[in-house]
């Protein structure tokens, strides 16, 4: 396994903090203005960093709408790409609980470049994983029924 920076590790234990607080005050210093972000399909999002704190309110209502009970996101891979970004691989967890006493953890990886000359490193652009609801039936074959997935609520 690649050695992972005590810099690096802290920002994702803070980040993790962040993300399932849904607050966006804690977010706000991980994230650099503007964030860029793709995804799976090939969609590249440039979005301002007002606006990606704006969406923790809505992200927090959709994932608990799926039963969100928490996202872990482990840094396993850190490669320097020169003296200011560092490529980090990811391996998340996040666990949903829509029946009560039936967890079930939904298994993502997700590429993170952050610049690094600041004090804390910030989230300059993700490649992202799959919309939560598509990895649940991909990975469990839970299906969600009418609920509309991430991207048709966006």
């Amino acid at each position: 396994m690649n050695q992972i920076s005590d810099k690096v590790r802290t920002y994702f234990e803070e980040f993790n903090q962040a993300h399932n607080a849904f607050k966006p005050d804690l977010l706000a210093p991980h994230v650099i203005d503007p964030l860029v972000g793709a995804d799976p399909n090939g969609s590249i999002q440039i979005v301002s960093k007002e606006d990606y704190l704006a969406g923790t309110e809505k992200s927090q209502e959709y994932l608990y709408s799926l039963g969100f009970q928490f996202v872990n996101t482990i840094p396993v891979e850190e490669i320097p790409l020169n003296p200011y970004y560092t490529l980090v691989k990811t391996k998340g967890t996040m666990r949903l609980e829509k029946t009560p006493g039936e967890p079930l953890d939904v298994i993502h990886d997700t590429i993170y470049i952050l610049y690094m000359k600041d004090v804390k490193p910030k989230m300059v652009f993700t490649l992202s994983h799959e919309d939560p609801m598509k990895m649940a039936k991909d990975q469990h074959g839970i299906s969600y029924g009418e609920q509309l997935s991430w991207d048709e609520m966006l």
